[in-house]
């Protein structure tokens, strides 16, 4: 596997703000999404501060359409959604040796606000998404 990370090119602008961290990674705090061709439909959420941190990602509507998490007002206000095209949602991914067994956490998707490049991991209270949910069908 290529490590397209190694040289990656991205601007300040490019750069996105989980203020508190992400859950388990609270240090890290700026991160960049990476799209590849070779990666499609996954993007990658990168870490810029010199660690080699970095998530799978996908949107959740590609396996699950009907995916609908319950997402507090506070929630959109502490990332500053005024309104619904402001956010990007994504699920993070974990990805197995085989396909059929990866998964992705619906219980906690990760918010953008993408005008204001702010960000946070949201943990939800709906117990209709589990962390491990298969993205290639229902187990």
């Amino acid at each position: 596997m290529t490590d397209f990370f190694k040289d990656l090119v991205y601007s300040k602008d490019d750069v996105i703000v989980f203020e508190k961290g992400l859950p388990g990674f609270e240090d890290h705090r700026e991160f960049v999404l990476v799209q590849t061709a070779e990666y499609a439909p996954f993007e990658w959420l990168a870490c810029v501060d010199g660690s080699r941190i970095r998530f799978a990602l996908l949107n959740p509507m590609l396996f699950r359409p009907d995916y609908s998490p319950k997402i507090t007002r506070e929630q959109l206000d502490e990332l500053g959604i005024a309104k619904p095209e402001d956010i990007l949602i994504y699920s993070i991914v974990t990805i197995q040796a085989n396909p059929a067994e990866s998964t992705a956490n619906l219980a906690g998707p990760v918010v953008i606000n993408r005008l204001r490049k702010m960000g946070r991991q949201v943990i939800l209270e709906d117990d209709r998404y589990s962390t491990r949910e298969p993205i290639l069908g229902k187990k």
